[in-house]
Protein backbone atom coordinates (compact mmCIF):
# COMPACT_ATOMS: atom_id res chain seq x y z
CA UNK A 1 0.00 0.00 0.00
CA UNK A 2 1.51 3.79 -0.60
CA UNK A 3 1.03 5.59 1.88
CA UNK A 4 1.30 9.75 1.91
CA UNK A 5 1.43 11.92 4.56
CA UNK A 6 0.69 16.01 3.88
CA UNK A 7 2.56 18.37 6.43
CA UNK A 8 0.55 22.11 5.93
CA UNK A 9 3.48 24.35 5.85
CA UNK A 10 2.80 27.83 5.06
CA UNK A 11 -0.31 29.43 3.51
CA UNK A 12 -0.32 27.71 -0.35
CA UNK A 13 2.64 25.37 1.04
CA UNK A 14 2.19 21.79 1.82
CA UNK A 15 4.96 19.09 2.24
CA UNK A 16 4.36 15.16 1.40
CA UNK A 17 6.30 12.56 3.22
CA UNK A 18 6.02 9.08 0.93
CA UNK A 19 5.83 6.37 3.86
CA UNK A 20 7.07 3.04 3.57
CA UNK A 21 5.94 1.85 6.93
CA UNK A 22 3.67 3.57 9.29
CA UNK A 23 5.40 1.63 12.79
CA UNK A 24 3.40 2.90 14.85
CA UNK A 25 -0.03 5.43 15.44
CA UNK A 26 -1.64 6.67 18.15
CA UNK A 27 -4.45 9.49 19.30
CA UNK A 28 -3.56 10.41 23.41
CA UNK A 29 -5.64 12.37 24.98
CA UNK A 30 -3.72 15.46 24.31
CA UNK A 31 -2.63 14.70 21.21
CA UNK A 32 -1.94 12.87 17.65
CA UNK A 33 1.17 10.59 17.24
CA UNK A 34 2.61 9.15 14.21
CA UNK A 35 5.99 7.01 13.50
CA UNK A 36 6.76 6.17 10.40
CA UNK A 37 9.39 5.48 8.01
CA UNK A 38 9.90 7.51 5.11
CA UNK A 39 11.65 7.00 1.98
CA UNK A 40 13.08 10.94 2.09
CA UNK A 41 14.54 10.97 5.94
CA UNK A 42 14.09 7.67 7.69
CA UNK A 43 12.03 6.88 10.62
CA UNK A 44 9.92 10.49 11.71
CA UNK A 45 8.12 11.24 14.76
CA UNK A 46 4.90 13.51 13.92
CA UNK A 47 3.00 15.16 16.71
CA UNK A 48 -0.36 16.77 15.24
CA UNK A 49 0.83 16.32 11.94
CA UNK A 50 3.48 18.03 11.93
CA UNK A 51 7.27 16.65 11.91
CA UNK A 52 8.61 16.82 15.49
CA UNK A 53 12.04 15.14 14.62
CA UNK A 54 13.09 13.04 11.53
CA UNK A 55 16.33 10.44 11.93
CA UNK A 56 18.04 11.92 9.05
CA UNK A 57 18.55 14.90 11.03
CA UNK A 58 17.33 15.24 14.51
CA UNK A 59 20.65 15.80 16.24
CA UNK A 60 20.98 18.62 14.29
CA UNK A 61 17.64 20.59 15.87
CA UNK A 62 18.29 18.48 19.65
CA UNK A 63 22.24 19.79 19.10
CA UNK A 64 21.39 23.23 18.61
CA UNK A 65 18.68 23.28 21.24
CA UNK A 66 21.03 22.33 24.48
CA UNK A 67 23.89 22.75 24.02
CA UNK A 68 24.57 26.40 23.30
CA UNK A 69 22.56 27.12 26.79
CA UNK A 70 24.70 24.58 28.77
CA UNK A 71 28.03 25.59 26.96
CA UNK A 72 27.59 29.35 27.69
CA UNK A 73 26.43 28.21 31.42
CA UNK A 74 29.85 26.70 31.73
CA UNK A 75 29.14 24.38 34.66
CA UNK A 76 25.01 23.13 35.06
CA UNK A 77 24.33 20.91 37.56
CA UNK A 78 20.66 21.02 37.85
CA UNK A 79 18.56 20.69 34.62
CA UNK A 80 14.71 20.89 34.04
CA UNK A 81 13.29 19.63 30.92
CA UNK A 82 9.72 20.53 29.27
CA UNK A 83 9.02 18.20 26.69
CA UNK A 84 10.35 14.75 27.49
CA UNK A 85 9.47 13.52 24.29
CA UNK A 86 11.85 11.03 22.08
CA UNK A 87 14.42 11.71 24.79
CA UNK A 88 16.65 13.26 22.86
CA UNK A 89 17.24 16.25 24.84
CA UNK A 90 18.38 13.85 27.04
CA UNK A 91 21.44 12.32 25.43
CA UNK A 92 22.40 15.67 24.44
CA UNK A 93 22.55 16.92 27.90
CA UNK A 94 23.84 13.88 29.42
CA UNK A 95 26.73 14.59 27.35
CA UNK A 96 27.79 17.50 30.04
CA UNK A 97 29.98 15.98 32.54
CA UNK A 98 29.10 18.40 35.37
CA UNK A 99 25.23 17.53 35.26
CA UNK A 100 24.06 15.86 38.55
CA UNK A 101 20.68 15.96 38.24
CA UNK A 102 17.81 16.23 35.27
CA UNK A 103 14.08 16.67 35.96
CA UNK A 104 12.85 15.78 32.79
CA UNK A 105 8.30 16.55 32.76
CA UNK A 106 5.99 15.48 30.00
CA UNK A 107 2.61 15.81 29.85
CA UNK A 108 2.31 13.01 28.00
CA UNK A 109 3.35 9.45 28.67
CA UNK A 110 1.87 7.76 26.14
CA UNK A 111 4.28 9.58 23.96
CA UNK A 112 7.32 9.04 25.44
CA UNK A 113 6.52 5.63 25.73
CA UNK A 114 5.85 5.17 21.83
CA UNK A 115 9.35 6.92 21.74
CA UNK A 116 10.66 4.81 24.12
CA UNK A 117 10.03 1.42 22.30
CA UNK A 118 9.97 2.74 18.68
CA UNK A 119 12.83 5.81 18.28
CA UNK A 120 15.99 3.86 20.03
CA UNK A 121 18.90 5.54 18.73
CA UNK A 122 16.74 9.11 19.56
CA UNK A 123 17.42 8.47 23.35
CA UNK A 124 19.88 6.23 23.46
CA UNK A 125 18.90 5.06 26.72
CA UNK A 126 19.23 8.22 28.26
CA UNK A 127 15.73 7.58 29.37
CA UNK A 128 16.95 4.68 32.04
CA UNK A 129 19.86 7.16 33.14
CA UNK A 130 20.04 7.39 37.14
CA UNK A 131 21.00 11.18 36.75
CA UNK A 132 16.91 11.36 35.18
CA UNK A 133 14.13 11.43 37.24
CA UNK A 134 11.07 11.83 34.09
CA UNK A 135 7.54 12.83 35.35
CA UNK A 136 3.91 12.83 33.98
CA UNK A 137 2.98 15.97 34.69
CA UNK A 138 2.13 19.54 33.80
CA UNK A 139 5.04 21.43 34.08
CA UNK A 140 2.90 24.76 35.20
CA UNK A 141 2.75 22.18 38.77
CA UNK A 142 6.51 21.34 38.27
CA UNK A 143 7.64 24.72 38.45
CA UNK A 144 4.93 26.11 40.92
CA UNK A 145 6.44 23.18 43.59
CA UNK A 146 10.06 24.22 42.55
CA UNK A 147 11.65 26.13 45.27
CA UNK A 148 13.28 29.61 43.74
CA UNK A 149 16.51 29.23 42.17
CA UNK A 150 16.12 25.09 41.77
CA UNK A 151 17.72 24.85 37.97
CA UNK A 152 20.74 25.90 36.50
CA UNK A 153 19.42 25.71 33.01
CA UNK A 154 15.56 24.98 31.79
CA UNK A 155 15.23 23.38 28.23
CA UNK A 156 11.65 24.01 27.11
CA UNK A 157 11.49 21.58 24.04
CA UNK A 158 7.75 22.18 23.99
CA UNK A 159 5.40 21.57 20.64
CA UNK A 160 4.34 24.45 18.77
CA UNK A 161 1.30 26.40 20.32
CA UNK A 162 -1.85 24.80 17.85
CA UNK A 163 -5.80 24.68 18.93
CA UNK A 164 -4.99 20.83 19.08
CA UNK A 165 -1.49 20.59 20.98
CA UNK A 166 -1.35 20.38 24.82
CA UNK A 167 1.55 23.27 25.23
CA UNK A 168 -0.56 26.84 24.12
CA UNK A 169 -0.42 27.84 27.97
CA UNK A 170 3.14 27.56 27.71
CA UNK A 171 4.02 30.98 25.61
CA UNK A 172 2.95 33.22 27.97
CA UNK A 173 3.82 35.54 30.20
CA UNK A 174 2.00 33.89 33.07
CA UNK A 175 4.16 30.88 32.14
CA UNK A 176 7.27 32.39 32.00
CA UNK A 177 7.57 34.21 35.07
CA UNK A 178 7.38 30.73 36.88
CA UNK A 179 10.51 30.02 34.55
CA UNK A 180 12.24 32.94 36.06
CA UNK A 181 11.49 31.95 39.67
CA UNK A 182 12.63 28.18 38.96
CA UNK A 183 16.18 29.97 37.48
CA UNK A 184 19.35 29.91 39.31
CA UNK A 185 20.86 33.71 39.56
CA UNK A 186 23.32 33.04 36.83
CA UNK A 187 20.96 30.05 35.33
CA UNK A 188 20.12 29.94 31.30
CA UNK A 189 16.85 29.10 30.08
CA UNK A 190 16.30 28.31 26.37
CA UNK A 191 13.39 27.82 23.85
CA UNK A 192 12.17 26.17 20.79
CA UNK A 193 10.50 28.90 19.72
CA UNK A 194 9.55 28.25 16.32
CA UNK A 195 9.73 29.13 12.64
CA UNK A 196 12.26 31.71 11.20
CA UNK A 197 10.42 32.72 8.23
CA UNK A 198 11.71 36.29 6.89
CA UNK A 199 8.13 36.68 5.39
CA UNK A 200 6.27 35.59 8.10
CA UNK A 201 8.01 36.16 11.37
CA UNK A 202 4.59 37.30 13.33
CA UNK A 203 5.02 34.28 15.91
CA UNK A 204 8.40 34.99 16.72
CA UNK A 205 7.92 38.40 17.22
CA UNK A 206 5.21 37.34 19.69
CA UNK A 207 7.54 35.01 21.56
CA UNK A 208 10.53 37.51 21.64
CA UNK A 209 8.19 40.20 23.24
CA UNK A 210 6.62 38.06 25.46
CA UNK A 211 9.54 36.67 26.55
CA UNK A 212 11.33 40.21 26.90
CA UNK A 213 8.42 41.23 28.98
CA UNK A 214 9.90 38.47 31.79
CA UNK A 215 13.56 38.18 31.24
CA UNK A 216 16.28 40.72 31.83
CA UNK A 217 18.02 39.48 28.65
CA UNK A 218 16.26 37.09 25.67
CA UNK A 219 18.77 36.49 22.63
CA UNK A 220 17.62 34.61 19.90
CA UNK A 221 19.61 31.69 18.16
CA UNK A 222 18.78 29.62 14.60
CA UNK A 223 20.30 26.92 13.02
CA UNK A 224 18.40 25.14 10.01
CA UNK A 225 16.57 21.89 10.04
CA UNK A 226 15.93 20.00 6.97
CA UNK A 227 13.24 17.50 7.69
CA UNK A 228 11.78 21.22 9.00
CA UNK A 229 12.35 22.67 5.76
CA UNK A 230 13.35 26.33 7.45
CA UNK A 231 15.58 28.01 9.73
CA UNK A 232 14.30 27.35 12.95
CA UNK A 233 14.77 29.37 16.11
CA UNK A 234 15.94 28.91 19.74
CA UNK A 235 15.71 31.68 22.66
CA UNK A 236 18.06 32.01 24.95
CA UNK A 237 17.41 33.75 27.76
CA UNK A 238 19.05 34.62 31.48
CA UNK A 239 18.66 37.04 34.48
CA UNK A 240 22.39 38.08 33.79
CA UNK A 241 23.93 39.41 30.24
CA UNK A 242 24.98 35.95 28.24
CA UNK A 243 28.76 36.11 27.11
CA UNK A 244 28.14 34.82 23.51
CA UNK A 245 31.66 33.63 22.93
CA UNK A 246 33.29 32.44 25.90
CA UNK A 247 37.20 32.51 26.08
CA UNK A 248 37.23 28.73 26.56
CA UNK A 249 34.30 28.07 23.83
CA UNK A 250 36.71 25.72 21.68
CA UNK A 251 37.62 23.53 25.17
CA UNK A 252 34.05 23.35 26.00
CA UNK A 253 32.98 21.61 23.19
CA UNK A 254 35.72 19.28 22.90
CA UNK A 255 34.70 17.83 26.36
CA UNK A 256 31.31 17.05 25.03
CA UNK A 257 33.10 14.28 22.43
CA UNK A 258 32.02 13.50 18.79
CA UNK A 259 28.90 15.83 17.83
CA UNK A 260 27.11 15.93 14.51
CA UNK A 261 26.41 20.08 14.12
CA UNK A 262 28.00 21.38 16.88
CA UNK A 263 31.40 23.00 16.32
CA UNK A 264 32.93 26.83 18.07
CA UNK A 265 32.40 27.80 14.14
CA UNK A 266 28.81 26.65 13.79
CA UNK A 267 27.95 28.27 17.67
CA UNK A 268 29.27 31.44 16.18
CA UNK A 269 26.78 31.07 13.50
CA UNK A 270 24.10 30.13 15.36
CA UNK A 271 24.37 32.94 17.79
CA UNK A 272 24.36 35.37 15.40
CA UNK A 273 20.95 36.63 13.37
CA UNK A 274 21.29 37.03 9.52
CA UNK A 275 20.59 40.85 9.50
CA UNK A 276 16.80 40.34 7.69
CA UNK A 277 15.88 38.35 10.87
CA UNK A 278 17.53 40.62 13.08
CA UNK A 279 15.89 43.70 12.14
CA UNK A 280 12.58 41.86 11.38
CA UNK A 281 12.48 39.69 14.45
CA UNK A 282 13.10 42.73 16.62
CA UNK A 283 9.93 45.18 15.60
CA UNK A 284 7.58 44.52 18.46
CA UNK A 285 5.01 42.12 18.39
CA UNK A 286 2.31 41.25 20.79
CA UNK A 287 2.70 40.29 24.49
CA UNK A 288 0.71 37.28 25.67
CA UNK A 289 -0.37 37.04 29.49
CA UNK A 290 -2.88 34.51 29.51
CA UNK A 291 -3.06 31.14 28.70
CA UNK A 292 -3.09 30.27 24.80
CA UNK A 293 -3.90 33.82 23.67
CA UNK A 294 -0.94 33.67 21.55
CA UNK A 295 -3.48 31.77 19.10
CA UNK A 296 -5.53 34.77 18.23
CA UNK A 297 -2.21 36.17 16.35
CA UNK A 298 -1.84 33.00 13.91
CA UNK A 299 -3.93 31.68 11.58
CA UNK A 300 -1.93 27.88 10.97
CA UNK A 301 -0.24 25.38 12.41
CA UNK A 302 2.96 28.13 12.16
CA UNK A 303 1.36 31.07 11.31
CA UNK A 304 0.80 32.32 8.68
CA UNK A 305 0.64 36.57 7.01
CA UNK A 306 2.31 39.03 8.53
Amino acid sequence: MHLVLQEPEIEGVSILYSVERLVAHVKTQYQEAIVADTSAYGRILFLDGLVQSAEADEALYHEALVHPSLVLHGRPRRVLVGGTGEGAALREILRHRSVETIVSVDLDAEVVALCKEHLPTWHAGSLDDPRVELRTEDIFDTLRQAAPGSFDVIVLDVTDPTDEGPSAALFSTRFFELVLRALADDGVCVLQAGELDPLDLKLARTVRSTLQAVFPHVRFAHGFVPSFHCLWGFALMSRRPLEAEPPDLAARIAALGELQWYTPVSHRAAMELPPILRRRIEQPGAVITGDGELLSYTTGPRGQGD
